[in-house]
């Protein structure tokens, strides 16, 4: 007999649990509910009848509420939610739509709590996922990944900053990607270390754990896309906090907000 962990939502003003069994090995099941038919099934998980059918050894289309139907996994993936994220910040990570793993999960509300493991469909995002952009008339295939983790970067350092300032941190990561000077990747340059020291304070404290916001994804989107309001800064600083001195020798480019731009 195979042993399931539970997917679930807990709405608090109801004290109703919704539930969707996930096995060991990550398989799905659903089951199925008075009204369902495999077209609707399907549609919420992303995938055809017809392989629900075949994955079940389905002769007819008729369905028995009560039945687990297998889904098969192809077509998802389980995300587990970690502390202090948010259904939004999931959605973004995957460049999916809240709407749709609400639907996947049988979700009511954005109420989600730590070690839920929730369905992602994939369909939709997964060329988004894998897509390769032009940054500055050069090609760099951004994942999905990318993004989430230069939005924490930004969240973690710029936070309190406006929109525009928000920005500019993100520009600073994709001035370093391009320039030849540092790492080859997004994740590399985001926690290189120069004599064992993280280049960003918030890797080095752990900020960079932090759950971004909408502003963050939103900063690092444009970002991405090649928007610099630094003028091509590699460097950034608080001239209010920071110590360094070698830093204050460098050519500023710009100051937004609290940060000090420079090259």
């Amino acid at each position: 007999m195979k042993k399931y962990a539970l997917t679930c939502v807990i709405m608090a003003a109801m004290l109703f649990v919704i539930c969707l069994p996930v096995s060991a090995d990550g398989e799905i099941y659903y089951s199925v509910k008075p009204g369902d038919t495999l077209y609707g099934i399907g549609k919420k998980f992303g995938t055809g009848y017809r392989t629900i059918m075949i994955a079940n050894n389905l002769e007819s289309h008729t369905i028995i509420p009560g039945k687990a139907l297998s889904i098969p996994t192809d077509k998802f993936d389980v995300h587990t939610v970690a502390e202090a994220e948010t259904l939004f910040g999931i959605a973004r990570k995957y460049g999916a739509e809240v709407e749709i793993i609400q639907s996947a999960n049988n979700l009511t509300s954005e109420l989600i709590q730590p070690g839920m493991k929730l369905i992602i469909p994939r369909e939709g995002y997964q060329q988004k996922k894998d897509e390769v952009k032009p940054v500055f008339g050069r090609n760099y295939a951004f994942t999905r990944e990318d993004i989430y983790l230069l939005a924490k970067l930004i969240y973690a350092e710029a936070r309190g900053e406006s929109p525009l300032g928000q920005v500019a941190v993100g520009a600073v990561i994709m001035n370093r990607l391009l320039s030849g000077q540092f790492p080859s990747s997004v994740r590399e340059i985001i926690f290189q270390k120069t004599k064992g020291v993280y280049q960003f304070t918030p890797v080095q404290d752990g900020q960079i754990n932090l759950e971004p916001d909408g502003k963050a994804f939103d900063a690092a989107e444009r970002a991405v896309k090649g928007e610099d309001p630094t003028g091509g800064a590699l460097f950034f600083y608080n001239p209010e906090i920071s110590s360094d001195q070698w830093i204050r020798t460098l050519a500023v480019k710009k100051v937004i907000g609290n940060h000090v731009f420079a090259k």
